[in-house]
């Protein structure tokens, strides 16, 4: 492994590459840097978040050991480009890019979300999936909410207190039917829009355009059409006996499998309703199931995550604590156990 792709790995100098620091930038509804602690499957997770619309990025410490996946995974496919699969397996025995912890990333970077996949290293000896470390950018990118999942665990983590994605946790736990019912509205309106005909309005105010278009291209299409209609009327009569033939030999097949219906189905007496229902009614009716759907399980994701982060915050060690404040916290707690020992005692020291 060579010493330029280590240093690749690297977390990520934001001095030199012209961007402020973690947390130097003020929140504000288009971006805010927010970090977010907690113990998850089995392992202790920072994740420093910096939330923007189009461009959300991520630093984690697991365990103690800092990470700047998006480097270590662009780190890593370098080297497996220049160095081919003979410096594959000869990487396998070395930390390189994959950090002191061996631990290797996977990037998936969407609209709103970015997924981080953490591959630790199994009985074989390879890398495979493990956690995966989900952020979630909410509105303009001022907010939004970090998940370590897998199979059907996941573990939420805390945010800083007092920041943006702290107190939208606050007012989401606080007004969950609220929220639910914003997210239903909005998952409405892409049904409600074309009920109204907002759809048929913009389709007949661009149809001048769209004649235009066509006038000019028609020539073109006539053209072409000209000189492929005779070849494929050709090809046509070629494969005619083709398909006389499949034709004959699937007919058997099709009149087996309409008695086939007709014996199982032909039983079921034809149902129809004693009055007619009007076309606008599915039209109507569905989009209000969606809806529903939409709040309930809107509303009951709001709640459960706030029950999880509100255990996640009783949990011994105060996983929304810094390690400093941890420390401070422990020796006083020392210091309260050596002052309340017994008379004729001496207070138990630590090593």
């Amino acid at each position: 492994m060579t010493a330029s792709t280590a240093a690749d790995a690297a977390p990520r100098d934001p001095d030199a590459e012209g961007e402020a620091a973690f947390g130097e930038r003020e929140p504000n509804r288009f971006g805010a840097d927010v970090e977010y602690r907690g113990r998850a499957q089995g392992h202790e997770y920072v994740a420093r978040v910096r939330h923007r619309l189009l461009d959300t990025s991520l630093l984690l410490e697991i365990d103690g050991v800092p990470h700047d996946p998006a480097a270590e995974e662009k780190a890593l496919k370098a080297t497996e480009k220049t160095d081919g699969p003979e410096g594959d397996e000869a990487a396998e025995g070395d930390d390189g890019p994959t950090g002191a912890d061996d631990l290797r990333f996977r990037i998936d970077d969407g609209f709103a979300t970015l997924r981080c996949t953490v591959l630790r290293r199994d009985s074989d000896g390879e890398h495979t999936d493990h956690e995966l470390v989900t952020v979630r950018t909410a509105g303009l990118g001022g907010a939004g909410e970090v998940e370590v999942s897998r199979g059907l665990r996941t573990d939420p983590l805390i945010p800083a207190e007092g920041s943006p994605s702290a107190l939208r946790d606050e007012k989401r736990a606080a007004h969950p039917t609220r929220f639910a019912a914003l997210a239903a509205v909005r998952r409405a309106a892409g049904y409600l829009i074309p009920l109204l005909g907002l759809g048929a309005l913009f389709s007949n105010l661009l149809r001048p355009v769209r004649e235009w278009v066509a006038s000019l291209l028609r020539p073109v299409v006539e053209a072409i059409g000209a000189v492929v209609n005779p070849v494929l009327e050709v090809i046509g009569d070629l494969l005619r006996p083709v398909r006389d033939l499949l034709a004959a030999v699937l007919r058997p097949v099709a009149r087996a499998l309409h008695w086939l219906r007709d014996l199982l189905l032909g039983w079921i007496p034809d149902l129809s309703l004693p009055f007619s229902v009007p076309d606008w009614v599915p039209d109507v009716v569905v989009p209000l199931i969606v809806v529903l759907l939409v709040f309930s399980a809107t509303l009951s994701g709001i709640r459960r995550r706030s029950a999880a982060l509100e255990e996640a915050r009783k949990q011994p060690g105060g996983p929304t604590d810094a390690p400093d404040e941890r420390e401070k916290k422990a020796a006083a707690s020392q210091k309260d156990g050596g002052d309340d020992a017994p008379d004729g005692e001496d207070p138990v020291e630590t090593p």
